[in-house]
């Protein structure tokens, strides 16, 4: 068996993205691995033009490494060379991410409840939990243990009561067609009792970390957050525009689109903040082009911001973007893409927002 060549592109991932942590260092990782994977293509299509039968693979560990293997050799035997050569080099979980010039439809990091363990699995990590909702293919689960992993995020033990925040997460969860939902990559609702993570220096109300670029399709709700709210209207307004937020990273990394996005910094006239802008619960137009002062910190958050207010105050943000180009030409391109997951978000759907 002739092989043409192998190249090995080490990326030092974590098991663990947020959408917060894009730093110079983490784009500049993006960029080399989207650069990897066009030269992939673009070896594999030149080679074509002379040999039907060159083909090629790219297999992904889930620390991120990318193991290619290439040449006129049957798929299978590709696939498994590539597949060694990860689990040689200590590799885990080692799948196949691309075929040749075709992505691997069988490849996925979603987490999947393992119910002879009463856990969620989620990138090789267990957490304790058990099942107490199922909404149009998303099932809503409670942390039965405390829960800390190699990267110090931590979900608490689920204590308090959670029935009103279920009822309040199923209103929204239910706002999508079913064909929307099971393409955009959410998956699970876990609900902990109290969230941290070291790298973020404060307490997140509700996170959705992602493996590159590929969500598990995991939502963590903090429970002690949301609780912070004594207010009945303001707590479930605190819900609403947390879920969609968070549930926006989601599709965001289903797109591959959560930290490298080109196409949508293009439009912006002013740059995102190099500070943490953590600003107020509602819209926010007095930065020409975002929605919120949020929005500002990078693309992602300005994503998801933008995404959680055309849902949850669909009349205040179609006020906003009325007078501003920029959100206008963001939010067009949004549409666009979210349609691209499911026709059914057409203007039917939006309509029924008002």
């Amino acid at each position: 068996m002739r092989i043409l060549f192998i190249l090995i592109l080490v990326l030092l991932f974590q098991n663990k993205v947020f959408a917060g942590n894009i730093t110079e260092e983490v784009r500049q990782s993006y960029k080399e691995r989207a650069a990897f994977v066009k030269n992939y293509i673009s070896t594999i299509k030149e080679n074509r033009k002379k040999d039907k039968k060159f083909r090629g693979t790219i297999v992904e560990s889930v620390s991120g490494r990318l193991y290619t293997r290439m040449g006129p050799i049957p798929q299978n035997q590709l696939d498994k060379t590539a597949l060694e050569d990860c689990k040689k080099d200590g590799g885990i979980d080692c799948l196949v991410r691309f075929r040749t010039l075709k992505k691997n439809l069988k490849y996925n990091r979603y987490a999947k409840f393992i119910n002879s363990k009463n856990s969620l699995n989620v990138l090789g990590e267990f957490i304790k939990s058990k099942k107490i909702y199922s909404s149009k293919g998303i099932d809503i689960l409670i942390s039965t243990e405390n829960f800390k992993n190699k990267n110090d995020f931590f979900c608490g033990q689920t204590k308090s009561n959670y029935r009103d925040v279920i009822n309040d997460l199923v209103k929204e969860i239910n706002i999508y067609p079913s064909s929307f939902l099971q393409n955009s990559g959410l998956k699970y609702v876990m609900i902990c009792e109290k969230i941290t993570d070291k790298s973020l220096g404060f307490e997140p109300g509700g996170l959705a970390p992602g493996h590159v670029d590929q969500s598990p399709g995991v939502f963590y709700l903090n429970l002690s957050a949301v609780n912070k709210y004594k207010n009945t209207k303001v707590k479930k307004e605190y819900i609403r525009l947390l879920f969609h937020h968070e549930f926006y990273h989601i599709i965001d990394a289903s797109l591959s689109l959560m930290q490298l996005d080109e196409r949508w910094e293009k439009i912006n006239k002013n740059p995102y903040s190099s500070d943490l802008v953590v600003g107020a619960l509602g819209i926010d137009t007095s930065v020409e082009g975002f929605i919120s002062g949020y929005a500002r910190n990078n693309s992602a958050e300005d994503k998801a911001e933008l995404f959680a207010f055309m849902i949850s105050k669909h009349n205040a943000f179609k006020k906003a973007i009325a007078n501003d180009e920029i959100l206008l030409k963001k939010s067009q391109l949004m549409i666009s893409r979210l349609k691209g997951l499911s026709k059914e978000i057409d203007k039917n759907f939006w309509r029924k927002l008002n």
